[in-house]
């Protein structure tokens, strides 16, 4: 019997080594709340669909439950149109506006929208003329998992995807981007420049759209494009080789 019992104490012992080793994605950490918090407070986002101003907020789920009237995106479209008609519209589709606050929940991350909603005093009758009425004080949302949130979900990339669904958060993304660029095309971005090496989105983190783009006929296999741009009385060409800026001209 000792043989057997000095075993199953030696599996028992692996067992809670190799236990110990595995990453507790169970309970997020503070870490990487602060972490996410400071990449989303204060940044600028547009709502892809109108937003209630309602201080509970409105639910989005990861996957969308049984039971519930949600679409493919987890929208519970029955709860936002009706605090929609009830409580008004807080934040409009397309209307620039900030995040102002992130909380933190076993399994939710709620974002507040210019002030999170239920109006500012003295709004209540702000613009209500009927059902949908614009009223001040911003919104907010409740991205619900329905199991506890991790570490992984507080990555910036992999909430800002769950964000998009019902937000344009393109100008966080591009700032996030921008963090991870090498020195050289960072700061030429922070200076409204461009260098050689740039790839298009850097460019137009930098410059903003051209005014014209042009496609070069090749004979090898290469893909050339130009851009064309007129600042400060100056015009820029800007010759692309294989999705990399190749050359820059200026007039």
């Amino acid at each position: 019997m000792k043989p057997l019992r000095n075993f199953m104490i030696c599996l028992a012992s692996t067992f809670l080594l190799v236990a110990s080793s595995i990453p507790a994605w169970a309970d997020a950490s503070k870490a990487a709340e602060d972490a996410l918090s400071k990449d989303l407070l204060g940044k600028d986002v547009k709502p892809l669909l109108d937003m209630p101003a309602y201080k509970e907020g409105v639910d989005i789920y990861y996957v969308a439950p049984k039971g519930k009237r949600s679409d493919d995106r987890g929208i519970d479209l029955q709860g936002l149109t009706k605090w929609l008609k009830a409580k008004g519209v807080g934040v409009e589709k397309g209307e620039d506006t900030i995040i102002t606050n992130v909380k933190f929940d076993s399994e939710m991350i709620e974002i507040h929208l210019g002030g999170g909603g239920e109006g500012r005093r003295g709004s209540n009758h702000a613009n209500k003329v009927g059902a949908g009425f614009k009223r001040a004080g911003g919104s907010r949302i409740n991205f619900r998992y329905q199991s506890p949130v991790t570490d992984l979900d507080l990555q910036p990339a992999m909430f800002l995807k769950f964000m998009s669904r019902v937000l344009d958060v393109s100008e966080i993304q591009g700032q996030l981007d921008t963090q991870q660029m090498p020195p050289d095309d960072k700061a030429a971005i922070d200076s409204h420049s461009v260098i050689k090496g740039m790839t298009y989105q850097m460019v137009l983190l930098s410059f903003g759209d051209p005014e014209q783009k042009k496609v070069q006929d090749t004979t090898d296999n290469t893909f050339r494009e130009t851009w064309y741009y007129l600042r400060d009385g100056h015009r820029w060409v800007l010759h692309f080789l294989n999705g990399k800026l190749d050359q820059i001209q200026t007039f």
